[in-house]
Parts: structure tokens; C-alpha cells; sequence
């Protein structure tokens, strides 16, 4: 008798692409991926909210069977940083698999939440100054350099890098910028600060800035800013294409540029799956779009940008979505509504990304000390700008408060404006509710020029 051959359902091709590409993974590459990672502390989720909200970015919910696997397939994610883990039933099973990229333009905005029956595999050099150890003999630590957010600009905007939230727990001697890459005929000038340059003569391409700091004691760190300077193609990319609220059902403030208003505007973001004209301030959008007109050549009569159909025969690159077929669209249109694909494999997981993403959503956080532990966990930040007012901060670890100075913008929920505030809001809140190490909440004063 003749057996029938099934056809394979739809929804499971992406399934049966990410399970082949992990069996063929050589041993070696996925050795060396999983030395990348280092496990965070256990028991804590990401407080999903809190992190989409400033940034971070859910980027799917593979089908693997163990804790191994699913750090393999945030290794397979370029973007991929943090490898969070519902633990199952039984020892070292689990039962789901959440990928998230915690980097909004170089900044670290995942928060985290202690959560029982998780764990999770964080990206060792996003994270390294989570796990940095604490050590009471050394009485004069290395500064840290802090370049600010990577930067989209349009042509010959000028731009001003500033290390004025670098850290030391003395003081900070020098501030070196250099470009590392870029058109050599950028022009940089030094302001009447010590941290900071401007720079003008931008062309379009990448730019990358390193900022070195230096202590009285000789020691150092650097950073590296990347600057994009769109060019016509991509300024279709971040300023022309619509508003995308995505797959998921979450609502996320956002700000998009409406080419046709010539101005930004916000619009609610559903909380995965953007495409590049999503920004999280206002600032932002302007920063890219600003003045960008309709460019007929390029766009359809509605003014928004034309995206290229699929393309097969080709290696999908990091910015591309690999159809069910092989073939390649461009990633952002990725669960857009409306199939790209010629096997519509582009909207087949759409649903499923959905139902994960509000699985996060729907954790429940501990409240029994008052809402605050997310609050009173979360390592002090002085922020970009130059004004100086004292704050108080709790220290989990010491489990007292402390000043600090804050610049007047960017901070976050942890600042109180007198001791008995912080106190009365964080008493309750110990070292075990903190994610991020001790040596992230000690004392570090920042030389703020004024």
C-alpha cells in the first residue's frame, strides 16, 4: 500500500529552520558561543514592561529543549544578548525559551525582577559591569567611560559627543576623543568643556568616536560611539516607511516620522517586531528625520518608502528575515500583516511571538514591599545633562541611602530629593532583590565641569 506523504503545516517551518541550523552548528562555534555568555543571577525575570518601555527588544520564543539550546539560539540572533529561561518541571528541563536584545543604541535598559522558576544567560560584555565583583581591599578603582547612546543623523548635522556621565570614585584628569573611523574630512572641536567635542562636515556613512578617560591615578577606560549619517536608501528605512505597531498587544509610547506632516509623531508601539522608524523620544526622531522630504523617485504616491520584494539565490544578511523557501525580505517587514514571502513564512509565528510576549507581560512582581524593589534595585544615574542637584540613592547591599549628584535629566525612578524619602521608600528592600552586583551601587563621583 502506498503511504501518503503529510505536508508539513505552515506554522512549523520556522520551527524546523531554527531546530536544523542548531543541529548543524559545528560543536566548536557553539562552544565558543556559550563561553560568551556568563549566568546571571537565578531566580529573576526581565520586568518586560519596564525594559520595552526604555528600549529593549523581545525577539522571539524558540522551541528547544534545553538551557544550552536556547543560549544557541540567542548565539544565532545577531542582535541577541540575553537568554531568559522558564525552568520546567523536572531538574534541568525547561519550558520556555525568550530571547531578548537589551541594547538600546549601546545603552543597557533591561530591568530585572526577582522571579521564582527562572533563570537566565546574559551576553558577558553587555553586561559586564552587572557582574562585576565587589572587592572592599581595592580603594581606588579604574574609571569607567560613558560616550552616551550611538547616534542616526542625516548629512552635515552637527553632533556633540560628551563624556560628562563617565564615572570614577575619585576623579576623572583627562577626556580624550579620537575617531577611529569614518570620512577623514570630519571636523572636531573641542567646547568649553573638558568631556566634550563637536563635530561637524558629516557625510553619510558610519562614524565611530572613541572616548578614553583617565584618573589622577593613571588608570583608564574607553568607549566607542557609532554615529550613522543616512544615506538617501536608509533615511527610506528610518523616516519613510509607516508607523508599525507590530505582532504584540502590549502599548509602548513611541515617536515615528511622518514624512507626509514633515514632522514626528508618537504613536503606541505594541512592544516587538519594529521596523527602524521607531524611536523612543522625540529628540531621537528629530535627531534623524528632521527636514526629510517626499523623494518621488523612491516612494510610493502615498510618500512612504518602497521596501525591495523578496530575493532568492542569495545569503540573507543580519538585516534580512530568511523565508521558509530560502529567500530573503527585508527583516522589518516581518509579521507587517501583509505576507512578503511567496510561502508567507514571514506571518507564520507572529501569533505565537504575541502570546509569549504577553506570557512576560503578565508575570507577576512582587509586591509585598510596596511596589518599590524594582525602584530601589536599579544602580543610581547621574544622567547627560550639566545641572547639579543633590538626590539620594538606596544601595540594596548596604541597605541605607546615600547623595549623589544628578544632572537634571535621564535619571531613573531610583533618586529621592531627601533620606528620609529613600528610606521610607526602600527600608524593606535587601541585597537579594538586587540583580545588578554590589560594585555597581558603590559611591562613584563624577567631575561635572561647570
Amino acid at each position: 500500500m502506498k503511504m501518503m506523504k503529510m505536508p508539513i503545516p505552515p506554522y512549523r517551518t520556522c520551527a524546523l529552520i531554527l531546530a536544523a541550523s542548531l543541529l548543524l552548528l559545528p560543536q566548536s562555534s557553539g562552544e565558543d558561543c556559550l563561553k560568551k555568555f556568563t549566568a546571571g543571577k537565578e531566580d529573576f525575570a526581565v520586568d518586560t514592561d519596564e525594559s520595552v518601555k526604555d528600549g529593549a527588544a523581545f525577539l522571539g520564543s524558540p522551541s528547544v529543549t534545553g538551557a544550552n539550546e536556547c543560549v544557541t539560539a540567542c548565539c544565532g540572533e545577531p542582535e541577541c544578548n540575553l537568554a531568559l529561561i522558564e525552568n520546567g518541571a523536572q531538574e534541568g528541563t525547561i519550558k520556555t525559551c525568550f530571547l531578548f536584545n537589551c541594547l538600546y543604541k549601546q545603552k543597557n535598559v533591561c530591568r530585572f525582577v526577582r522571579k521564582k522558576g527562572f533563570s537566565n544567560h546574559v551576553l558577558t560584555s553587555v553586561f559586564g559591569s552587572y557582574l562585576e565583583q565587589y572587592n572592599p581591599e581595592n580603594k581606588d578603582h579604574p574609571p569607567k567611560a560613558l560616550g552616551g547612546q550611538d547616534r542616526v543623523v542625516q548629512p552635515h548635522d552637527t553632533v556633540m559627543l560628551s563624556g560628562i556621565e563617565s564615572k570614577d570614585d575619585h576623579k576623572i584628569a583627562q577626556f580624550q576623543w579620537v575617531q577611529v573611523s569614518g570620512s577623514p574630512k570630519t571636523v572636531m572641536e573641542k567646547t568649553t568643556f573638558d568631556d566634550e567635542v563637536r563635530v561637524s562636515n558629516l557625510s553619510p556613512g558610519v562614524y565611530k568616536f572613541k572616548l578614553t578617560v583617565t584618573d589622577e591615578a593613571g588608570q583608564s577606560d574607553s568607549t566607542v560611539v557609532t554615529v550613522l549619517v543616512l544615506t538617501p536608501e536608509q533615511t527610506q528605512h528610518h523616516c519613510m516607511v509607516p508607523k508599525k505597531i507590530g505582532p504584540c498587544r502590549g502599548s509602548f509610547p513611541r515617536w515615528h516620522y511622518n514624512v507626509l506632516m514633515k514632522q514626528c509623531q508618537n504613536f503606541s508601539f505594541g512592544g516587538c517586531s519594529p521596523n527602524r522608524n521607531n524611536y523612543v523620544s522625540e529628540k531621537e526622531c528629530i535627531q534623524a528625520c528632521d527636514q526629510v522630504t517626499v523623494n518621488s523617485t523612491s516612494s510610493r504616491r502615498s510618500g512612504h518608502a518602497d521596501l525591495p520584494d523578496e530575493q532568492c539565490g542569495v545569503p540573507c544578511g543580519p538585516e534580512k528575515f530568511t523565508c521558509g523557501n530560502g529567500c530573503c525580505i527585508d527583516k522589518e517587514l516581518q509579521c507587517d500583516e501583509t505576507a512578503q514571502c511567496k510561502d508567507a513564512s514571514d506571518e507564520e509565528q507572529c501569533n505565537n511571538m504575541n502570546t509569549k510576549f504577553r506570557r512576560l507581560l503578565d508575570l507577576d512582581k512582587d509586591e509585598d514591599k510596596g511596589g518599590s524593589v524594582l525602584h530601589c534595585t536599579l544602580p543610581p544615574v547621574t544622567g547627560p545633562c550639566r545641572h547639579s542637584t543633590t538626590k539620594w540613592y538606596y544601595n540594596p547591599y548596604e541597605r541605607k541611602c546615600s547623595r549623589f549628584n544628578y544632572g537634571g535629566c535621564q535619571g531613573n525612578e531610583n533618586q529621592f530629593d531627601s533620606e528620609d524619602e529613600c528610606i521610607k521608600k526602600c527600608s524593606k528592600v535587601t541585597e537579594e532583590d538586587a540583580f545588578a552586583n554590589r560594585a555597581t551601587f558603590e559611591k562613584q563621583e563624577q567631575d561635572t565641569q561647570s
